[in-house]
């Protein structure tokens, strides 16, 4: 079977065996967007009288975000871990990257966004686990202001890994895939859900400093998809 076929089939048995009936992609998004952004907002609410050299917080948290995510995504999800296994390379690489790929790139009809945004349980988990166990490690070094900044740009980063990710799965010719910015990292991603390149190259999805620092960038250009 030709490999778009097979791309194809598995689309097809993916849509009808594993996306749960009811199933909504503008809920789905609606949720995700709804419950991050909330709780973006009352983090960096709790922030009072912030001083100017307390904003240093925000470029060091960019950068540990854009870490924190190339690691995650260049070894536990391209790459098989005992006990963690079901919940990252299954779902990342065994489902996202077999539904996407460099020749089948783009959302077809929105029940395919169950297979592009982090799973709703994902996000409660972040803000309900993650994002307190953070406040209290947090707590024994930093002060108010600086705890409740680095929470709240970790939140903002979710935000805006969802925001990247999905963009760089619109067609070529979408007007924000004009926006120099989102024109860069959709070419950088598209070279990622190339299945010769995947578990090797652009891990990085919101910008691609740590792909250019462990040089993990796909240099050769492939063909585009329109």
């Amino acid at each position: 079977m030709h490999e778009r076929a097979k791309v194809e089939h598995f689309r097809e048995k993916f849509r009808r065996e594993f996306i749960p009936k009811g199933y909504s992609g503008p809920l789905h998004v609606l949720f995700n967007a709804s419950i991050l952004f909330t709780l973006s907002l009352y983090l960096f609410f709790q922030v009072r009288d912030v001083k100017a050299i307390e904003l240093i917080v925000i470029p060091i948290s960019l950068i540990s975000g854009n870490l924190t995510i190339f690691l995650i995504h260049r070894y536990p999800l391209h790459r098989r871990y005992k006990f963690i296994d079901k919940e990252t390379y299954q779902v990342h690489t065994m489902s996202h990257h077999r539904f996407y790929t460099h020749e089948h790139y783009l959302a077809e009809k929105r029940e395919d966004l169950y297979a592009l945004f982090f799973p709703p349980k994902v996000v409660v988990f972040f803000s309900c686990v993650f994002i307190p166990g953070l406040y209290l490690f947090l707590k024994m070094f930093l002060s108010h202001n600086l705890i409740f900044l680095t929470l709240g740009m970790s939140s903002t980063y979710f935000i805006l890994y969802e925001v990247v990710h999905y963009t760089s799965h619109l067609p070529e010719n979408h007007w924000v895939c004009r926006i120099g910015h989102f024109k860069k990292m959709r070419k950088h991603h598209l070279e990622h859900h190339n299945p010769q390149n995947m578990h090797q190259y652009n891990f990085n999805i919101v910008f691609p400093l740590f792909d250019d620092v462990f040089r993990t960038v796909y240099k050769k250009s492939s063909p585009d998809l329109k």
